[in-house]
């Protein structure tokens, strides 16, 4: 991990070498910034942005354009990104698929993600494994072990090689011998409909205020939550190391630059959003809290916490990634 820590740590720690903070002085930024994604408008990572962008117009009277550039993986985002001016007007949405998985299950990637810099991470989006009433398991154990008495008897909906669903799903199979039958779909949000429906029998999905309210009238059991503390929505619900899981795949979001951004401007945007959205109570209410993200960990820290975040799930993802053998080339 020390290696890995290093390499990204180097993406922050270098850059103020490129241009000196006098190159923009105070001026920054002078006009309006452009940032990338790869998910569709509406989605947790799309409405984060927003509210970073937020912040930022707030704090500077600069405007901010999002851009989302759908496609697998968030490579094309990713793409955009990279090939940006490394001057601080063109920023994107950085997640783990982007940052930690993309790397290990292509051959070739077309943007260098171990270059790209952490300017601040956003948060962590809540999820968990959620079974339809008709199941016979109140606890992931439970589940577990009845895919494993009745292999390929449990449909489980998964939505890319990738998705933390089928990763999931993967290492039961290889670790333990679990085998549940595989149900594939484009999103996860349509995975999540098809297990209200009755379609599928399980699903990772996120917490948020509507699966919530599902689980509490009986419509789903949510059986664990990804995170390391109990969600106040559902606070009967175990956390993932209260499950009995050794490893917590978890969606988060955060903001990057193009590789060899300068320090200064990276420190300038990391404060403005860290206060102006995460610090804020309404803003961080209304583009943070109501996407069922929280906000732990390095979440809301400086750059260098974001930077060994992903070095940790780097390492983590590249294990998984070995044990699994999943690739998307």
């Amino acid at each position: 991990m020390k290696s890995s820590l290093n390499a990204v740590a180097a993406a922050i720690f270098a850059v103020a070498a490129v241009a000196p903070a006098s190159s923009y002085g105070q001026a920054y930024p002078s006009k309006p910034i452009r940032a990338t994604i790869g998910t569709p408008t509406g989605g947790p990572g799309d409405v984060v942005l927003r509210g970073a962008g937020l912040a930022v117009t707030n704090a500077t009277g600069q405007g901010f354009v999002v851009e989302n550039r759908v496609g697998v993986g968030s490579i094309l985002s990713m793409e955009a990104c990279a090939r940006g001016a490394p001057d601080g007007y063109t920023l994107c949405s950085c997640d783990q698929q982007s940052l930690a998985i993309n790397p290990y299950i292509r051959s070739k990637l077309s943007y260098p993600a171990q270059d790209m810099v952490p300017v601040i991470l956003h948060g962590f989006l809540g999820a968990g494994i959620h079974v339809h009433p008709s199941v016979p398991a109140n606890s992931l154990r439970e589940l577990l072990a009845l895919a494993k008495a009745k292999p390929n008897s449990i449909t489980f909906g998964s939505f890319g090689p990738a998705s933390a669903a089928n990763l999931y799903i993967e290492l039961w199979k290889k670790e333990q011998g679990i085998q549940f039958l595989t149900v594939p779909y484009k999103a996860a949000s349509l995975a999540y409909p098809a297990l209200l429906a009755g379609e599928i029998q399980a699903v990772y999905f996120a917490i948020t205020g509507a699966a919530a309210q599902n689980a509490k009238a009986g419509k789903t059991k949510t059986l664990v939550v990804m995170l390391e503390n109990r969600t106040p929505d559902l606070p009967n619900v175990p956390t993932y190391k209260e499950a009995g899981l050794d490893v917590a795949l978890v969606t988060w979001f955060g903001l990057c630059a193009p590789p060899r951004t300068p320090r200064d401007i990276v420190q300038k945007l990391n404060g403005i959003v860290a206060k102006g959205l995460l610090g804020d109570p309404e803003l961080r209410a209304k583009f943070v809290l109501s996407q069922g993200m929280v906000i732990e960990g390095a979440a809301g820290g400086p750059p260098e916490a974001f930077a060994q975040h992903i070095a940790a799930e780097r390492d983590r993802y590249a294990r998984i990634v070995k044990i699994t053998g999943v690739r998307e080339d």
